[in-house]
């Protein structure tokens, strides 16, 4: 009764808290995207690029038997992972890029909805990138672990 006397709107409150929630996974999801990138890279490019060093290491041998075409496959693999794993960080980035961008327009819904405004932001073709980019960044991830696979299996026949 008080509230209506103060001339804010029903729901007053709620509205308040989910504006204050939504900022807070505003910024958590500011802080996913930054993990998320420093994982998906350190990770991935570590591996691919560790295998290319030892593979230079192994050649640097002069007295090594190998199969140079099956090194070279193997080098290729390892590169197309690099390449991979670049992919896959930019998904990752781009992903909670755009979900930082929905969970921030469901915010302003809410500060919209607390202000009695008929304003409302569409939050869902963020969404959909969001989830565009994940898939990218999610196959680019598995597909550069499977190209460090391959390198290792061609750089095994290549040694045999």
């Amino acid at each position: 009764m008080e509230r209506e006397q103060a001339g804010l709107p029903p729901y007053f409150d709620t509205n308040r808290r989910d504006y204050e929630g939504h900022m807070a996974e505003v910024a958590q999801r500011l802080q996913f995207q930054h993990d998320f990138a420093q994982s998906a890279l350190k990770t991935l490019v570590l591996v691919n690029g560790g295998a290319i060093i030892a593979l230079f290491t192994f050649l640097g041998h002069e007295r090594a038997a190998f199969d140079l075409l099956w090194l070279k496959r193997s080098f290729a693999a390892f590169a197309a992972g690099l390449g991979l794993a670049m992919f896959a960080y930019f998904g990752a980035f781009y992903s909670q890029a755009n979900y930082m961008t929905a969970v921030y327009q469901q915010a302003i819904n809410s500060r919209s909805a607390m202000a009695a405004l008929d304003l409302r932001e569409d939050e869902e073709p963020a969404e959909r990138w969001g989830t565009i980019f994940l898939r990218v960044g999610v196959g680019s991830a598995l597909l550069a672990l499977a190209a460090f696979v391959g390198g290792s299996v061609c750089a095994l026949v290549g040694l045999v």
